[in-house]
């Protein structure tokens, strides 16, 4: 299974929680959610729901600027994907308090150098703003004042030092290298190509593109036609993959092993195709002005994995901290009240 769709699925299952369950969870103080003696008030959830949709729209390419139609866009099942953003916020917001709370029980307090960090970041904000009385103008837009934004760096240090503590080699909450193996043979694969120019004959020494003449294209594209052929007549691609013009057989003599997102975006259609074919299978694909690509699935090498693992094991920490908040639900108080009065799409925007 891919990994957004598993975040996906833990998401999902927060909002269905949120809508069935936390309505027999009320408390009459500003605490809105809080897990064991770490607490999120009224005032610093206000804050974090403006950091989490200034965030979001500036993955999108807004920033600073609210796209008020987004919010409403349905995502099925009478949910919208507000509703979808709320839910992924409230599970950030509850993992952050589980992972603060960690650090506090397991007696690790904040460094002298986590605390000058602190204290360089609020004091950056004064200097920017010019004064502490309008550090409070601008925060109060976001429903804090200078106190309460410390307050929530260092809730965000907390949760920092008990995610690392958590995860570290001996944590409790530690990835096994078993894990992380299970992770590679089941997302992971390994291809050779062979690659033919279709555009672009090479670069000058000023680094200018140097294209194909027509007669060249016609050239390539027959290039193209026989390397089909020859694969249809079963001739070997191993031999085939030596004939790549962008050499990658040097490089990588026993082919190169690749994941979901791993590739450059311009190169997402080659990974497409790749994950989508079987071991032994071949698959084509051109990339539009540069070339075209015959694509072979072998077997996974088993040698990559170590290389691999850096980017296995954020995605298994991400994962697990998720799975972590849906198994530990229960023993979250919820401010049900609260949380109704607000949504992703009424936050400010940070500016």
């Amino acid at each position: 299974m891919k990994t957004s769709v598993r975040l996906l699925a833990l998401a999902v299952v927060v909002l269905m929680m949120l809508t069935l369950t936390l309505s027999c969870k009320k408390q009459e103080s500003e605490a809105v959610i809080s897990y064991g003696s770490t607490v999120m008030n009224e005032k610093m959830y206000i804050y974090e729901l403006s950091r989490y949709k200034s965030e979001l729209l500036d993955s999108y390419g807004s920033t600073g600027v609210d796209i008020p139609e987004i919010w409403t866009t349905s995502i099925g099942e009478g949910a919208t994907f507000d509703d979808f953003c709320y839910a992924q916020c409230q599970m950030n917001i509850c993992s952050m308090l589980f992972f603060a709370e960690y650090a506090k029980t397991h007696g690790i307090e904040l460094s002298e150098e986590e605390k000058e960090f602190i204290d360089e970041k609020v004091d950056t904000l004064i200097a920017t703003l010019g004064s502490k009385g309008a550090v409070n103008r601008y925060l109060e837009n976001y429903g804090v004042d200078i106190n309460l934004y410390r307050e929530y760096l260092e809730l965000y240090e907390h949760y920092t030092n008990g995610v690392e503590a958590a995860y570290a080699e001996g944590g409790d909450m530690q990835i096994t290298t078993e894990e992380a193996y299970e992770y590679f043979k089941e997302n992971f694969i390994t291809v050779k190509h062979v690659a033919i120019g279709t555009d672009i004959a090479g670069a000058d020494q000023e680094g200018n593109y140097i294209y194909f003449t027509d007669e060249e294209k016609k050239a390539q594209q027959d290039k193209i036609d026989s390397v089909r052929e020859r694969i249809r007549n079963g001739e070997s691609f191993d031999e085939l993959y030596l004939e790549s013009e962008d050499k990658q057989a040097e490089l990588y003599p026993d082919g190169y092993t690749i994941t979901e997102g791993v590739l450059s975006e311009e190169m997402t259609g080659y990974a497409d195709i790749a994950l989508s074919l079987e071991i032994g299978e071949v698959g084509e694909w051109e990339k539009e002005n540069f070339g075209h690509y015959f694509i072979k699935r072998v077997e996974l090498l088993d040698s990559d994995f170590e290389h691999c693992q850096n980017h296995i094991l954020p995605i298994l920490v991400e994962q697990d901290m998720a799975k972590s908040i849906v198994d530990n639900f229960d023993n979250f108080t919820m401010n049900q009240d609260i949380i109704d009065s607000y949504n992703i799409a009424s936050a400010a925007v940070m500016k």
